[in-house]
């Protein structure tokens, strides 16, 4: 009951945090060729274009983490789940899961501590918008938080169903 809840929630804010990286990734595309216009054709600029679009693609990077693992489109090197079944696939996978819980979790600790230190102190971005900081932080912990929980349900799912077959891609 709880896994099922958990995996339909986790898999909601992971398809929400998608659309807002395709959102972003619009943005993007729409900012860059506003710039392009602007220089050509009024040989002036918005002055912000690098910058907010830096600030997209790393926002749009992370927030997408949760809704690619769970689809399973992630880079994944499957080399020992071909030799794995049974119980120990299931062990393998959930000692994966595991590790990339950790190593997420660290960086998802010091995320929040920059975050918190950047909203306490005001900090704006050193350019002509001032950007609050703290924005970008939050969306990247957004990604990160959401990627942890993803990993939960994962393993969650592994333990009640065992492994998925991941899609092999031959070249």
């Amino acid at each position: 009951m709880l896994g099922s809840w958990l995996e339909k929630t986790t898999n909601a804010a992971a398809t929400g945090a998608m659309w807002v990286s395709s959102a972003l990734l619009v943005y993007m595309v729409v900012h860059i060729n506003l710039e392009i216009i602007l220089r050509v054709f009024f040989d002036t600029s918005t002055f912000s274009m690098d910058e907010f679009v830096g600030y997209a693609v790393g926002s749009m990077t992370f927030l997408a983490l949760a809704h690619t693992f769970q689809q399973r489109k992630h880079v994944r090197v499957t080399v020992l789940q071909g030799y794995a079944t049974g119980r120990f696939a299931i062990a393998v996978e959930l000692i994966c899961i595991a590790l990339t819980f950790g190593i997420t979790l660290f960086l998802a600790r010091y995320i929040w501590r920059t975050l918190a230190r950047d909203f306490s102190r005001g900090t704006v971005s050193p350019t002509l918008t001032e950007t609050p900081i703290w924005l970008i932080d939050a969306a990247i912990f957004l990604g990160l938080s959401l990627f942890l929980i993803q990993l939960l349900a994962t393993a969650l799912t592994t333990l009640r169903d065992g492994v998925q077959q991941a899609d092999v891609v031959e070249h």
